[in-house]
This record gives C-alpha cells, sequence and structure tokens, in this order.
C-alpha cells in the first residue's frame, strides 16, 4: 500500500521480532538528502500499525514527549504549575508525587485510566486532602503532556477517589478528651489544638493568620482560606482562649502563631503535635477539631446560620459579605454557648 507523501509509513522488521511492523515518519533529512525516520511504535499486527499511523495524522503528537515518563513531565510541568503555589502546598504535591512511585517510569503515553486509579486505590493513606492532592499532581501532569502534544488525552479526569471510609471513621474530640488537653494547656502544640476548637479554624488558616488580622479590642479574629465564604471570615475569640491569643500576639511578628517569631510550617506541625495528642491518650486528625467546633456550637443551641458564618460554610441567608457590629455580637453570643 502506498502512502501519500508526509503521511508515514510502516515497515516489517522482520518474522523473528515479536511486534515487527514499525510505524515511522520521516522527521527530515541529512546533509547527503537522506530521511532521518522517526518510530511511532511497533505492533504484532499489521491493522495495528495502519491504526497507530492513521490516529497520528489524524491527531499529530511529539514522538519525543510521548516516550517521555511520567517522572521527566512531572518535573517540567511542575516547574510553571506550581510557581505561584504556597511553600505549604509544594510541600503537599511533592509528597504526593512520591505516592505516585509505581508509575514514575512508565511512559507517559503508556498510562491510561487502570494504572492511574490503582496508585489511588493502593494508596497507604485514605485521608482525603492526601488523595485529592495525588489527582492535582495526575493533573498537572497530563494537563501539560496534553498541551505539549505528548499525548492526545487525559486520562486523568476518569479517575475518583473512594472516600467513604473516611467518612466513616471521622470522630470528634470527648469531653474528656478535651479536658486532658485543658491540663495541658502550657504545652504549644495543646493550646493550638485548643485554639482550633474554640474557633473552628482550619489549621492551615490559624497558622497563615496574620497579627494584623487579630482584633484584640473588639474580640474577634478575621481569616481564613479555601471557599469563597470561608475567605477572611470573622471569627470570634472565645474567653477560654483569649489568653492563648494574647500571648501569641506580637505586633512585631508576622503570623500569630509562631515559634521564636519565624512560622509554623504545617508539616512539622502536623507531625509534632500528632505525637503530643497521641502521647496524652488522643487519636484525632487536626481537622476533626473543626469537626468537634461545629458538634459542641450545635449541642449547645446554636443557630445554624451562626455555626455556618463561623466556620464559613455557604448559608442562604448570607447575603453580606461584610459582618455589622450586630452580627459580631451575635458570633460571639453563639461562640460563648462551648462552655
Amino acid at each position: 500500500m502506498r502512502f501519500p507523501n508526509g503521511y508515514g509509513g510502516i515497515v516489517n522488521l522482520g518474522k523473528k521480532r515479536r511486534r515487527p511492523y514499525g510505524v515511522r515518519i520521516t522527521a527530515g533529512y541529512t546533509k547527503e538528502g537522506k530521511a532521518i525516520y522517526k518510530y511511532l511504535g511497533y505492533y504484532a499486527k499489521r491493522q495495528d500499525a495502519l491504526a497507530a499511523l492513521a490516529e497520528y495524522n489524524l491527531r499529530p503528537y511529539d514522538i519525543d514527549g510521548r516516550n517521555k515518563t511520567f517522572a521527566e513531565v512531572y518535573e517540567l510541568a511542575s516547574k510553571a504549575a506550581f510557581r505561584e503555589a504556597s511553600h505549604q502546598k509544594i510541600v503537599s504535591y511533592k509528597a504526593a508525587y512520591k505516592k505516585c512511585a509505581a508509575i514514575h517510569n512508565m511512559k507517559i503515553s503508556q498510562i491510561k485510566t487502570a494504572e492511574l486509579q490503582s496508585v489511588l486505590d493502593n494508596c497507604d493513606t485514605r485521608s482525603l486532602s492526601s488523595l485529592n492532592n495525588i489527582k492535582v499532581v495526575f493533573h498537572t501532569v497530563f494537563k501539560y503532556a496534553l498541551q505539549n502534544d505528548f499525548i492526545i488525552k487525559d486520562y486523568s479526569e476518569f479517575v475518583r477517589i473512594d472516600n467513604t471510609s473516611e467518612k466513616k471513621n471521622k470522630t470528634i474530640f470527648t469531653d474528656d478528651e478535651i479536658n486532658r488537653l485543658w491540663k495541658n494547656e502550657n504545652d504549644f502544640y495543646c493550646r493550638v489544638v485548643l485554639i482550633l476548637i474554640y474557633s473552628g479554624f482550619r489549621i492551615n488558616e490559624l497558622l497563615t493568620l496574620k497579627v494584623e488580622n487579630v482584633n484584640l479590642g473588639d474580640g474577634y479574629m478575621q481569616g481564613g482560606l479555601k471557599t469563597k465564604n470561608g475567605k477572611n471570615r470573622i471569627v470570634p475569640i472565645h474567653s477560654r482562649i483569649r489568653s492563648f491569643i494574647e500571648d501569641f500576639y506580637n505586633p512585631e511578628n508576622e503570623f500569630l502563631i509562631n515559634r521564636n517569631g519565624k512560622k509554623v510550617l504545617y508539616h512539622t506541625f502536623k507531625n509534632n503535635c500528632i505525637t503530643t495528642l497521641n502521647r496524652l491518650g488522643i487519636n484525632h486528625t487536626l481537622h476533626e477539631c473543626r469537626h468537634t467546633t461545629a458538634s459542641l456550637l450545635s449541642r449547645y443551641g446554636a443557630k445554624d446560620t451562626n455555626i455556618k458564618k463561623i466556620l464559613g460554610h455557604s448559608a442562604m441567608d448570607l447575603t453580606k459579605d461584610i459582618y455589622t457590629h450586630v452580627q459580631l455580637a451575635e458570633l460571639k453570643q453563639t461562640i460563648s454557648l462551648i462552655p
């Protein structure tokens, strides 16, 4: 069969080969006018080779890029994609990338949904945040590969996270566990956990809370991340943790929570804090502090809309982007319901 000029061709490399049909295109010519070939792949059947050549001509791709490994594409993609990410996010994404070791050395063109899904399903963590970070790495790598014609299909969009196990295992701090924290209130990590429980902040929100956003006079903190309703929300300072906030407060520091004036990094804090909690016989994730806040507020009769305001959840009646003094007073009254 004769192909059109510039279409490429198929060569039979011998019957002794397991995949004798080589698909190649002309990538240029030497000074002597001899064709320089690049091979798209090798196939056991001629019809498979024909299909591969037709697919290439329908949607041409970068042949050299197609042979790059997942690890190589990650290095290229991460330089651009993570340029504006926070230090904490970059650390999280690097940790997620390490959990993709099973596909590091696979060619990006050979990785399909099954290989990606296997990484998630066999991951040694069931933390939703960790699994979502792995998905971010998948999307980042495949988006870069697609944009640069290394591949013709983004299989990362088809992977799914089974989050049922984590949802079933979420628990809140018991009253006894909270009392144990109060008995150790002079410990740095116990103090921060108590602030989380009595404020509803996420750990990253608290660690990035700046001193300038703490209003001791009016008794509130303003911060928050992640969602539209959660960003820069007003969180009243509960009377039981006010002394902690005052101790941490130093106008010369940038961040409220600090060690010797320096910002506390999430992963360093998390590891040390979990160790401290385990030593006290407390086995919880830091995010369960936030679940505890919601549970306590609900237990002691707080209005659902006010709980959502404090936690930064969306609510149908949140129509204003600012808080009036009346709203602040109501939120203070709400947070004080926690005994």
